[in-house]
């Protein structure tokens, strides 16, 4: 059977455990010399921590976020207030009289930070030109356009250094991950040196028996055809490394378990005698020497 390593961070780190526990309890007497209990613990602990860090790092990316949407909702609400106060000196519909407050062709206010920050701008400017045109009980004063403009273009600010930052994490997570894959690769090339492929001890390093053979997937295309009151055939379509299929049938209200009732080779199976008069769930498994698959979607038949 074949042995594939784990794609994700979560599916490594728990493989590693189970490896490091093995090499401490096995490696001696196997006689392993390349890849050893601190070697796997080493590499186990790098992407423990390249995890965290990369995890924390999204959570400061996070609240950063936070700080910017804010920010760019309460930029948004002041450049609204402030087109307001200014229409009775300018318009209220756009014109040449607009030009310098930082609209641009609408008084359209900008939804995204980086179009939002230079009107903000403009309007600081503008309004320190013309003071008479502030309105303090609305808080529409060029001091507090200018805070805005300083806050939200920090903001963003830092959420571009987080990113910067991020990234230099998920790189380093995804490092350790590969390191630690290779190590664990190089175990396997190094345990197949010394066990054989049918060897118990593969298990207790969390691995496949290379010589076992792979489970055969659950059988599909299940049919079930009444034939008599008493008897039903059942067909299904041929599984890919099966030696065998196992039919399992549970009368509803009578089993509590599917129940074992016969281990054909061939594709059909006349199931007999049936109770009368009962809901009847019918299910399949695959068999061969590396097991039995999962079973097939249950078919209910009414005797």
């Amino acid at each position: 059977m074949k042995n594939t390593l784990p794609k994700s961070k979560t599916g490594l780190i728990a493989k590693a455990t189970v490896v490091i526990s093995a090499l401490n309890d096995h490696a001696d007497a196997i006689g392993l010399l390349h890849v050893t209990a601190n070697l796997v613990e080493q590499k186990f602990m790098a992407l423990q921590d390249a995890c965290g860090h990369y995890d924390g790092g999204k959570l400061e990316m996070t609240s950063r976020k936070v700080v910017w949407h804010s920010l760019i909702a309460e930029g948004r609400a002041f450049s609204m207030t402030t087109r307001d106060v200014l229409k009775p000196h300018l318009g209220n519909k756009y014109g040449e009289a607009w030009n310098g407050t930082g609209f641009v062709n609408s008084l359209t206010v900008p939804s995204l930070g980086p179009e939002l920050l230079p009107l903000l701008l403009s309007l600081g400017h503008y309004l320190a030109l013309r003071p008479a045109q502030e309105n303090a009980l609305l808080n529409i004063t060029t001091a507090r356009a200018k805070t805005l403009a300083t806050q939200l273009g920090a903001a963003r600010a830092a959420v571009l250094a987080q990113e910067a930052v991020s990234q230099g994490l998920f790189e380093m997570r995804e490092h350790a991950a590969n390191d630690l894959r290779e190590t664990l690769r190089m175990l396997l090339n190094e345990l197949a040196m010394k066990l054989s492929p049918l060897d118990p001890l593969w298990m207790a390093f969390g691995f496949n028996m290379p010589g076992k053979r792979q489970r055969p997937a659950p059988p599909t295309n299940v049919v079930v055809t009444r034939v008599s009151e008493s008897v039903a055939l059942v067909k299904w379509d041929k599984t890919p490394r099966a030696e065998h299929h196992r039919v399992w049938v549970k009368v509803l209200g009578v089993h509590a378990e599917p129940v074992a009732a016969g281990s054909p080779a061939d594709l059909d199976f006349l199931l007999e005698p049936l109770p009368h008069n009962v809901d009847v769930e019918i299910a399949l498994s695959a068999v061969n020497s590396g097991g039995e698959s999962a079973r097939s979607e249950p078919v209910i038949l009414r005797t």
